[in-house]
Protein backbone atom coordinates (compact mmCIF):
# COMPACT_ATOMS: atom_id res chain seq x y z
CA UNK A 1 0.00 0.00 0.00
CA UNK A 2 1.25 3.60 -0.67
CA UNK A 3 1.22 6.16 1.46
CA UNK A 4 1.80 9.39 -0.89
CA UNK A 5 1.14 9.81 -4.44
CA UNK A 6 5.13 10.51 -4.90
CA UNK A 7 5.49 6.51 -3.73
CA UNK A 8 2.82 4.98 -6.10
CA UNK A 9 4.21 7.28 -8.83
CA UNK A 10 7.86 5.76 -8.16
CA UNK A 11 6.53 2.10 -8.11
CA UNK A 12 4.80 2.92 -11.16
CA UNK A 13 8.25 3.58 -12.78
CA UNK A 14 9.88 1.18 -11.49
CA UNK A 15 7.53 -1.26 -12.87
CA UNK A 16 7.82 1.03 -15.95
CA UNK A 17 11.74 0.82 -16.20
CA UNK A 18 11.44 -3.12 -15.90
CA UNK A 19 9.75 -3.76 -18.73
CA UNK A 20 11.57 -0.98 -20.85
CA UNK A 21 10.36 1.92 -21.05
CA UNK A 22 10.49 5.60 -19.37
CA UNK A 23 14.25 5.57 -19.46
CA UNK A 24 14.22 9.60 -18.90
CA UNK A 25 13.09 8.82 -15.72
CA UNK A 26 16.51 6.47 -14.72
CA UNK A 27 18.50 8.93 -15.29
CA UNK A 28 20.66 10.38 -12.15
CA UNK A 29 20.00 12.95 -10.21
CA UNK A 30 21.32 16.75 -11.47
CA UNK A 31 23.06 18.16 -8.87
CA UNK A 32 23.10 21.78 -7.52
CA UNK A 33 25.15 23.33 -10.27
CA UNK A 34 22.79 21.58 -12.95
CA UNK A 35 19.70 22.80 -10.89
CA UNK A 36 21.41 25.97 -10.12
CA UNK A 37 21.56 26.69 -14.28
CA UNK A 38 18.01 25.51 -15.00
CA UNK A 39 16.69 27.60 -12.55
CA UNK A 40 18.61 30.74 -14.19
CA UNK A 41 17.28 29.60 -17.65
CA UNK A 42 13.68 29.62 -16.17
CA UNK A 43 14.21 33.28 -14.50
CA UNK A 44 16.28 34.52 -17.53
CA UNK A 45 13.33 33.07 -20.13
CA UNK A 46 10.58 35.37 -17.91
CA UNK A 47 9.15 38.29 -19.84
CA UNK A 48 6.43 38.65 -17.36
CA UNK A 49 5.30 37.93 -13.98
CA UNK A 50 2.19 36.65 -12.59
CA UNK A 51 1.34 38.33 -9.09
CA UNK A 52 -0.55 37.09 -5.85
CA UNK A 53 -0.70 40.04 -3.41
CA UNK A 54 -3.02 39.72 0.32
CA UNK A 55 -6.00 40.83 0.04
CA UNK A 56 -7.35 44.74 1.04
CA UNK A 57 -8.67 43.25 4.52
CA UNK A 58 -11.66 45.92 4.14
CA UNK A 59 -12.81 44.55 -0.18
CA UNK A 60 -11.85 40.87 -0.18
CA UNK A 61 -11.32 38.05 1.31
CA UNK A 62 -9.01 36.38 -1.81
CA UNK A 63 -5.25 37.48 -2.86
CA UNK A 64 -5.83 40.16 -5.50
CA UNK A 65 -4.06 38.40 -8.77
CA UNK A 66 -2.25 40.18 -11.47
CA UNK A 67 0.54 40.03 -14.49
CA UNK A 68 3.04 42.69 -15.06
CA UNK A 69 5.85 42.95 -17.48
CA UNK A 70 9.95 42.42 -15.90
CA UNK A 71 12.97 42.58 -16.07
CA UNK A 72 15.36 40.54 -14.50
CA UNK A 73 18.81 42.47 -13.49
CA UNK A 74 21.77 40.98 -11.32
CA UNK A 75 20.16 38.66 -9.99
CA UNK A 76 16.72 40.67 -9.13
CA UNK A 77 13.43 41.09 -10.70
CA UNK A 78 12.35 44.65 -11.02
CA UNK A 79 8.67 45.37 -12.35
CA UNK A 80 7.19 49.01 -12.91
CA UNK A 81 3.19 48.20 -12.26
CA UNK A 82 0.10 50.57 -11.99
CA UNK A 83 -1.05 51.83 -8.92
CA UNK A 84 -4.50 51.30 -10.35
CA UNK A 85 -4.50 48.00 -9.84
CA UNK A 86 -6.08 46.31 -7.41
CA UNK A 87 -2.97 43.84 -6.78
CA UNK A 88 -0.61 46.48 -6.49
CA UNK A 89 -1.88 48.78 -4.28
CA UNK A 90 -2.33 45.81 -1.87
CA UNK A 91 1.40 45.23 -2.46
CA UNK A 92 2.39 48.63 -2.06
CA UNK A 93 0.55 48.55 1.77
CA UNK A 94 2.11 45.54 3.06
CA UNK A 95 5.77 45.74 1.34
CA UNK A 96 5.70 41.80 0.03
CA UNK A 97 3.80 39.77 -2.77
CA UNK A 98 4.15 36.02 -4.00
CA UNK A 99 5.03 35.87 -8.03
CA UNK A 100 4.91 32.92 -10.62
CA UNK A 101 7.55 32.43 -13.45
CA UNK A 102 6.25 30.20 -15.73
CA UNK A 103 7.27 28.17 -18.65
CA UNK A 104 5.85 29.79 -22.29
CA UNK A 105 2.82 26.85 -23.19
CA UNK A 106 3.78 26.91 -26.57
CA UNK A 107 7.27 25.62 -25.71
CA UNK A 108 6.44 23.69 -23.03
CA UNK A 109 7.19 19.83 -23.74
CA UNK A 110 4.59 18.95 -21.33
CA UNK A 111 1.99 21.19 -20.39
CA UNK A 112 1.03 18.88 -17.24
CA UNK A 113 4.63 19.44 -16.28
CA UNK A 114 5.45 23.09 -17.32
CA UNK A 115 8.78 24.17 -15.51
CA UNK A 116 8.31 27.15 -13.08
CA UNK A 117 9.13 28.96 -10.01
CA UNK A 118 7.02 30.35 -7.46
CA UNK A 119 8.89 33.06 -5.08
CA UNK A 120 8.10 35.09 -2.45
CA UNK A 121 9.41 38.41 -2.36
CA UNK A 122 9.52 41.70 -0.03
CA UNK A 123 9.22 44.72 -2.12
CA UNK A 124 12.01 47.88 -1.97
CA UNK A 125 11.10 50.71 -4.18
CA UNK A 126 13.38 52.61 -6.41
CA UNK A 127 13.37 56.11 -6.27
CA UNK A 128 11.90 57.92 -9.31
CA UNK A 129 14.68 60.85 -9.16
CA UNK A 130 17.19 58.42 -9.03
CA UNK A 131 20.31 56.74 -11.72
CA UNK A 132 19.22 53.25 -11.02
CA UNK A 133 15.86 54.52 -11.85
CA UNK A 134 17.14 55.72 -15.36
CA UNK A 135 19.14 52.73 -15.76
CA UNK A 136 16.11 50.28 -15.47
CA UNK A 137 13.77 52.37 -17.42
CA UNK A 138 16.18 51.92 -20.28
CA UNK A 139 16.76 48.07 -19.41
CA UNK A 140 12.82 48.26 -19.48
CA UNK A 141 12.60 49.56 -22.65
CA UNK A 142 15.07 47.95 -23.92
CA UNK A 143 13.11 44.41 -23.38
CA UNK A 144 9.59 45.12 -23.39
CA UNK A 145 9.42 48.02 -26.36
CA UNK A 146 8.47 51.98 -26.31
CA UNK A 147 5.34 52.00 -24.20
CA UNK A 148 7.90 52.08 -21.52
CA UNK A 149 8.88 55.69 -22.68
CA UNK A 150 5.47 56.54 -22.64
CA UNK A 151 4.66 55.21 -19.42
CA UNK A 152 7.88 56.07 -17.36
CA UNK A 153 6.99 59.64 -16.24
CA UNK A 154 3.19 58.31 -15.29
CA UNK A 155 3.14 58.92 -11.24
CA UNK A 156 0.88 55.81 -11.13
CA UNK A 157 3.49 53.53 -11.80
CA UNK A 158 6.08 52.67 -9.63
CA UNK A 159 9.32 50.74 -10.11
CA UNK A 160 10.12 48.13 -7.69
CA UNK A 161 12.87 45.60 -6.75
CA UNK A 162 11.63 42.04 -5.85
CA UNK A 163 13.84 40.61 -2.56
CA UNK A 164 13.11 36.94 -3.03
CA UNK A 165 12.90 35.24 0.86
CA UNK A 166 11.84 31.80 -0.47
CA UNK A 167 10.35 29.75 -3.40
CA UNK A 168 9.80 26.15 -4.79
CA UNK A 169 10.86 25.44 -8.39
CA UNK A 170 9.08 22.61 -10.60
CA UNK A 171 11.05 21.29 -13.31
CA UNK A 172 8.87 18.46 -14.04
CA UNK A 173 6.89 15.16 -12.38
CA UNK A 174 8.65 14.42 -9.19
CA UNK A 175 11.40 17.46 -9.81
CA UNK A 176 10.35 19.87 -7.29
CA UNK A 177 13.09 21.72 -4.86
CA UNK A 178 12.60 24.44 -2.16
CA UNK A 179 14.08 27.81 -2.84
CA UNK A 180 15.74 30.02 0.15
CA UNK A 181 17.13 33.53 -0.03
CA UNK A 182 17.37 36.42 -2.13
CA UNK A 183 19.02 34.50 -4.47
CA UNK A 184 16.44 32.11 -4.73
CA UNK A 185 19.31 29.11 -3.70
CA UNK A 186 18.44 25.59 -3.81
CA UNK A 187 17.80 24.01 -0.60
CA UNK A 188 16.32 20.55 -1.19
CA UNK A 189 14.49 18.57 -3.31
CA UNK A 190 11.15 17.85 -2.32
CA UNK A 191 9.91 14.61 -2.10
CA UNK A 192 6.72 14.79 -0.35
CA UNK A 193 3.61 16.01 -0.90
Amino acid sequence: MFTTPLQAMQQYCRLKLQKGGLQIMAQKAPDKTELADQRDLVLAAAKTLIIGAPPDAEEASLPEMGVTPSIHHEGFFYIYPSRLSAHVRSMLEVKHAQFLVIEDEATAQNIWARKRIRFAANLVEIERKSDEFDRLSTLFAARHGPTMDLIRDFSDFHMLKLVPTSGIMVLGFAKAYQLDGPGLDIVEHLRES
